[in-house]
């Protein structure tokens, strides 16, 4: 089953979350400190941990609320985590293989957790259906299922077998047919409840398990083989020893090989295990490519109670330059490198199992430089995310990936009243808050501006939004797109791009697509007489539509606008609500009676790509294709 949202209440500095969306793949979770990121992930792991946690009142419960919550006595009943799932066919077979066919009436699972741990799940189960397939699949006689024909439910079959069995004249079919209905009711996890509650049962036996890192998880340079070996059912942020664990089993060695007094043995185990975590590892640490892992043993020989010689074995983790020639212990590489390294091995317990998890990372890579914490996206995105879903939280703009922005949710703190709150809308929120999407946004026209020539400058967010977005629909259907060449460049507004291009345009080539009439237009087209801009890299939305007035609004048919439109902000305006006119934008301020940001209704559409893209109307793709075309024209 896959995750598909979430909701935390009355956790840490959380009263109400809201409901969290979560992608199919990579949930970003961006957010200044002490916004609440940690939060979310820790609520969301307590679900159904990967190592025993259990929610603790007096570490998790809002402090400010707690004393008198607690004396009205609601705490216990309290729903701090909430999450809904989508099942998967192979959830589906499961319940079909246990019940019969027909059995859920719908495809999600939901299920909550309260501070005192007890867990509430629900699902969409006909028990009809249940009661239905039991008996065929008993091959219940005729006479006793005219006996229980007025059973729907499981409590009712229940209720009547009980009362069939003081009936007198049964006949001996009748009573065989009873019998196996209540073995085969014993047989059903929480027989004696719903037919609900079973099925549900059976699916929260398939939900996955959430696995937390963070920096508390990093793995140690010296380890205690006597302490590794000792049970460490704690929670995975407790101690780095779960990561060590791992870490051995990544390479399928184990305590009692390192432990052997056999010198070959121990040392064929080490080997094995250094070459194999060199190899993975460096896959995706591209800082220094000349280190290696290397793993030793280290015998130290203590006195005990009685003075008898007692011999401790400690595992050293070294890691070795080969730039310098030297050797030295794990912990005293940089912090970004010890993440990495740990994250790795600490995951690997589930990469290969069987077992379905959902990966939690809490600030990952943040020791990592830039460039680092790409390699580390990349790692996200060709090696967890093609297995597992991943949440992950950060407040670093190289984190953030501006082609993927349907991914990112913005956590802010309301104060004590609302507490922290999470937003979809990248688009609409404080600066502090939004702050790594500016910054992502500010290193990705950097990055452009160096990495090729042919650089496309338009206004703002939203034209980037409908340009990439429609593109890759048409091109997807065979049609013209934007050449894969183009670097689309925001400028942040009309009245930049005149400077942008000035600052730009004598070093790289540069097409401007902007508004018809838009402010600044002017002094392009006098840049573009002075030889600044060439004429036909500077291409007006007008152009497109024969209008001497366009946004770039006006490429949609006015009823695929509407659809943008009454989506971003739950309204109903209709065709018939707008005043006449040329410019779309203009006529719905007009039917609103107000101004609106103009960024929301193109965030609609990338929040809901899939449904909306294939719902555009003929007028509309024409006119993105025909301004495509135009663009490409201008490839040098």
């Amino acid at each position: 089953m896959r995750l598909t949202s979430f909701r935390v209440q009355y956790f840490r500095n959380i009263i109400d979350s809201t409901t969290v969306e979560v992608q199919p793949d990579i949930t970003c979770l961006v957010g200044k400190n002490e916004s609440g990121k940690s939060a979310l992930l820790e609520a969301l792991y307590m679900l159904n941990p990967a190592y025993p946690a259990a929610f603790d009142q007096s570490e998790h419960y809002p402090r400010w609320i707690w004393a008198d919550d607690r004396k009205r006595g609601v705490v216990d009943a309290v729903v701090p985590i909430t999450a809904s799932f989508e099942l998967e066919q192979d959830d589906l077979r499961a319940v079909e293989d246990r019940f019969g066919p027909e059995v859920l009436s719908g495809s999600t699972f939901e299920v909550s957790k309260t501070y005192s741990g007890a867990v509430v799940a629900k699902c969409h189960a006909n028990e009809q259906a249940i009661v239905t397939n039991t008996l065929n699949r008993l091959n219940v006689g005729s006479a006793t299922r005219k006996r229980l024909r007025s059973c729907h439910d499981f409590d009712a079959l229940l209720t009547k077998l009980a009362q069939l069995s003081n009936v007198d004249d049964l006949s001996e079919e009748e009573k065989s047919d009873l019998r196996r209905i209540k073995e085969e009711i014993s047989k059903v996890p929480g027989s004696g409840r719903t037919v609900h509650d079973a099925v549900a049962d059976l699916l929260r036996h398939r939900m996955p398990l959430f696995f937390y890192f963070s920096e508390y998880s990093i793995l140690e340079g010296r380890i205690d083989l006597a302490d590794l070996a000792k049970s460490d059912n704690g929670h995975p942020n407790s101690s780095s020893k779960q990561t060590a664990r791992a870490l051995l089993k990544l390479a399928g060695t184990d305590l009692n090989a390192l432990r052997d007094d056999n010198y070959e043995i121990r040392k064929a185990e080490l080997e094995a295990v250094s070459n194999h975590l060199t190899r993975q590892v460096f896959q995706y640490w591209k800082q220094n490519r000349e280190l290696s892992v290397n793993l030793d043993l280290d015998k130290v020989v203590r006195h005990g109670p009685k003075g008898s010689p007692v011999v401790a074995r400690y595992l050293d983790v070294r890691v070795h330059d080969r730039r310098y020639g030297y050797t030295n212990n794990f912990g005293q590489r940089s912090s970004g490198f010890q993440w990495f390294f740990s994250f790795f091995a600490a995951f690997s317990e589930f990469e290969h199992s069987d077992e379905k998890v959902i990966v939690l990372l809490d600030e990952p890579a943040l020791g990592l430089h830039g460039r680092a914490q790409h390699d580390f996206l990349r790692f996200i995105e060709e090696r967890l995310a093609p297995k597992v879903q991943v949440l992950y939280t950060t407040h670093s703009p190289f984190m953030v990936q501006m082609g993927r922005l349907e991914r990112v949710r913005i956590v802010e703190d309301k104060g004590a009243d609302r507490g922290a709150v999470v937003s979809a809308d990248v688009l609409g929120l404080d600066r502090d808050s939004l702050f790594p999407l500016q910054a992502a946004i500010g290193y990705d026209i950097a990055q452009s501006l160096f990495v090729g020539p042919d650089n496309l400058v338009v206004e703002g967010t939203s034209d980037f939004t409908y340009l990439t977005l429609i593109s890759e629909h048409l091109r997807s259907q065979g049609r013209a797109g934007l050449d894969e060449r183009w670097r689309i460049l925001p400028a942040g507004g009309a009245t930049n791009i005149p400077a942008f291009v000035a600052l730009v345009g004598p070093h790289l080539d540069v097409t401007v697509v902007a508004d018809s009439g838009a402010q600044g237009m002017q002094r392009l087209l006098e840049m573009a007489q002075r030889g600044l801009l060439e004429d036909q890299r500077l291409i007006t939305i007008g152009s497109v539509t024969g209008s001497k007035y366009a946004d770039i609004e006006d490429l949609f048919d006015p009823e695929d606008y509407l659809e943008l439109v009454n989506g971003a902000f739950a309204t109903t305006i209709t065709l018939k609500d707008l005043p006449p006119g040329d410019r779309i934008v203009k006529r719905v301020e007009q039917a609103l009676g107000r101004d609106f940001d103009h960024r929301l209704p193109a965030d609609y559409l990338l929040r809901n790509r899939d449904k909306l893209c294939s719902k555009l109307r003929p007028a509309t793709l024409d006119r993105f294709e025909q301004l495509f075309q135009r663009i490409n024209e201008t490839l040098m």
